[in-house]
């Protein structure tokens, strides 16, 4: 569903991304986010498919910190793990309403 990065060249170019960080691994602290902060990015193509993307995010409990950006985002050098998630992977973060209600969290 998702892919580890290192770097901001993995991320792959896009006019919006949109970013959180997933409570659930992060507080899990077990796999590849044990004692890290697991942050999310999802290439976005235009504005309107950001807004859906962010607003599935804020719809779950587990995703905090959620914000749309035009720039890539940039990766701190520790304390973090960076998953990409594109929509070939990671669908249902790209359709409408998928998560809608579940959260009244981020606004």
């Amino acid at each position: 569903m998702s892919e580890i990065i290192t770097s901001t060249k993995e991320i792959p170019d896009a006019p919006f991304y949109v970013t959180c960080t997933d409570e659930f691994m992060s507080v899990w602290r077990v796999g590849h986010a044990k004692g890290l902060i697991n942050r999310l990015i999802l290439p976005c193509e235009s504005h309107g498919e950001a807004c859906i993307v962010e607003a599935n995010a804020r719809g779950r409990t587990d995703q905090k910190n959620v914000r749309i950006c035009t720039k890539k985002p940039r990766l701190r050098s520790s304390g973090y793990l960076y998953q990409i998630m594109d929509r070939d992977k990671a669908k249902p973060w790209y359709t409408k309403r998928t998560w809608e209600g579940e959260s009244t969290n981020g606004r």
